[in-house]
């Protein structure tokens, strides 16, 4: 007996198997450039009700072909006609009766959609906790323009711009700090005075703006990187956040060295001098 005579195989599972794989290829297709379908797992879920809706249209459609033939011919230009008609709203989201057409998927694809870009913006938020120093985070933003430079050159022209956005606000933020810091104190006196509300509004704006722009480039690293770069964009954050940034020569072990052994130089004349 072979798989064709098991109706529930050719009725229900080939057609929501077939369904559910093309599915997965357009959602794969469509996510390039936007995020990740299993970025967590909200969106995980959602990419999985999107396959399964698929595949249980594709099972009714089947289960619905050989009654088509006795619709009306009214009925078949009624659905002919609402096709034809724009399905884009101005603000680019899905007109209502296409989301009942489809039996709920658009509305889930959206959702989805939606989904993917906020765990991109909470993946960047939280990867940016750990900076507190804007020299710190100049680093890293340095690193990760070159870091994305050579994995990905034909996107060169936007990292670049990326990164001067954010490297401007940056310096911007350094500036005004700077000023507030040289508006509070006298170095006369060495008398130190609080910052005004104003002040502190434009000193955490300012560092408001510059991690805003860092995060746009540190999500061009998430949307069009892969999950396997993971622990390298955790290196170059690691290596950021240390005091010594740009590895510079190990100039304590030379002197622990050298202090070992002049101990031992000194202890082996003291010895000498002991014997004469």
């Amino acid at each position: 007996m072979t798989w064709n005579h098991h109706g529930w195989l050719a009725g229900y599972v080939l057609p929501a198997a077939l369904g559910a794989g093309l599915a997965w290829v357009g959602l794969a297709r469509n996510s390039v450039g936007k995020g990740r379908l299993l970025g967590s797992w909200r969106s995980a879920g959602l990419t999985f009700l999107v396959l399964a809706l698929t595949g249980a249209v594709g099972v009714a459609a089947g289960l619905a072909l050989p009654h088509l033939a006795k619709l009306p011919p009214a009925a078949a230009g009624l659905a002919t006609g609402v096709t034809t008609m724009p399905r884009k709203r101005p603000d680019n989201t899905t007109q209502p009766y296409v989301k009942y057409m489809t039996l709920g998927l658009a509305w889930f694809r959206e959702r989805l959609e939606y989904r993917m870009q906020l765990d991109a913006r909470t993946w960047s938020d939280r990867f940016l906790e750990g900076f507190e120093r804007t020299t710190h985070l100049r680093v890293f933003v340095h690193e990760l323009k070159n870091y994305l430079m050579d994995r990905h050159p034909t996107r060169v022209k936007a990292i670049v711009g990326l990164f001067e956005e954010a490297d401007r606000a940056m310096v911007h933020a350094l500036d005004v700090q700077t000023r507030t810091d040289e508006a509070c104190g006298d170095l006369r006196s060495g008398w130190m005075r609080k910052p005004t509300a104003e002040e502190v509004y434009q000193c955490r704006s300012a560092l408001g703006e510059a991690f805003n722009r860092c995060g746009d480039l540190l999500l061009f690293a998430y949307v069009h990187g892969r999950r396997t770069e993971q622990p390298e964009l955790e290196t170059l954050r690691a290596k950021s956040l240390s005091d010594d940034a740009f590895h510079s020569s190990p100039l304590p072990r030379q002197r622990r060295r050298f202090g070992l052994r002049r101990a031992s130089s000194t202890r082996s004349d003291a010895a000498s001098t002991e014997r004469r």
